[in-house]
């Protein structure tokens, strides 16, 4: 549990900070969201980073007891499985994959939003705020 109320608050942070950030700049997340796109380079170091820490957090944190501790697993998985798609896509693979957000607008917004949400909550369960 120890391990669950530390990673809560640090992706706590984490999805407030990226929330705040998509909803106030979104135009300048969908330019750099391009821009990756162009970069296979970038995107295969990325994606060893990411496949690292996604197994870093699927062996050490396998708890699905809570929503909170169980979201935690969820995201070990799924920036594990992020991390595979990076590194093997072609680039018009990743322009249809990253095609499908369309950050720019109203779903940017939401998403957005989203992130503060899920964000306040684990920052909530970590720090114990009532």
């Amino acid at each position: 549990m120890e391990l669950t109320i530390l990673l809560s608050k640090v992706f706590g942070i984490y999805f407030v900070a990226m929330g705040l950030f998509l909803v106030l700049h979104r135009g300048m997340f969908k330019t750099v969201v391009s821009a990756f796109a162009e970069a296979p380079a970038l995107r295969f170091m990325m994606g060893i980073i990411m496949f690292i820490s996604g197994v870093f957090l699927i062996v050490s944190h396998q708890d699905w007891s809570s929503f909170a501790s169980g979201f935690i697993s969820f995201l070990g998985w799924a920036v594990a499985v992020k991390a595979l798609l990076y590194m093997n896509l072609s680039n018009n693979g990743v322009k249809r994959w990253t095609g499908w957000f369309k950050v720019g607008g109203a779903y940017g917004l939401a998403a957005g939003l989203l992130y503060v949400a899920l964000g306040l909550y684990l920052t909530n369960f970590g720090f114990a705020w009532y």
